[in-house]
């Protein structure tokens, strides 16, 4: 009885989903298999091949819905933090976008409109940082890539 109970609970207190999935479907498929047969040998057996491949295609499914969600969780933070930069730091960010591309040279960022108290407050916030191009020749302006990406999505948006 105490096995039984460990069972149950085990599996009524699983947290991961693709094994509480395919413990579903196993059972299914055993139960079903055992009504048409009449053989519990049959539908012992069935359960148990049935198991590991409803729990390989349930982790698959899991992923891809919980990584698209995760995507557009992420998507969102950075539209919501998009919509708090100032007037500034928009135009900052507009010239990443205008460049396509979320590096700019210090040449580049000279040349722009984009104003130095827009860089220096996106800065401040950890939206933007400098660094080095590859070869190490020159410093650079790297904004965040989500903001960077946030100001795509805003610039293909229709203008109200």
């Amino acid at each position: 009885m105490q096995l039984l109970e460990r069972i149950v609970e085990r599996i009524y207190g699983e947290t991961d989903f693709a094994r509480s999935f395919a413990t579903s479907a196993g059972g299914i498929v055993g139960l079903v298999l055992y009504l048409l047969s009449d053989d519990p040998v049959i539908a012992a057996f069935s359960a148990i091949i049935a198991f590991p491949v409803a729990r390989l295609g349930a982790s698959a499914v899991y992923r891809r819905v919980s990584a698209k969600a995760s995507r557009h969780e992420q998507e969102a933070e950075a539209d919501r933090q998009f919509a708090k930069l100032t007037e500034a730091e928009r135009i900052v960010v507009s010239t990443f976008v205008a460049s396509e591309s979320c590096v700019l040279t210090w040449g580049e960022m000279n040349r722009s409109s984009a104003s130095s108290s827009g860089v220096e407050s996106l800065s401040q916030r950890g939206l933007v940082n400098t660094s080095m191009t590859l070869d190490g020749m020159r410093e650079t302006f790297v904004l965040d890539t989500a903001i960077f990406d946030a100001g795509v999505r805003a610039s293909r948006r229709p203008a109200i």
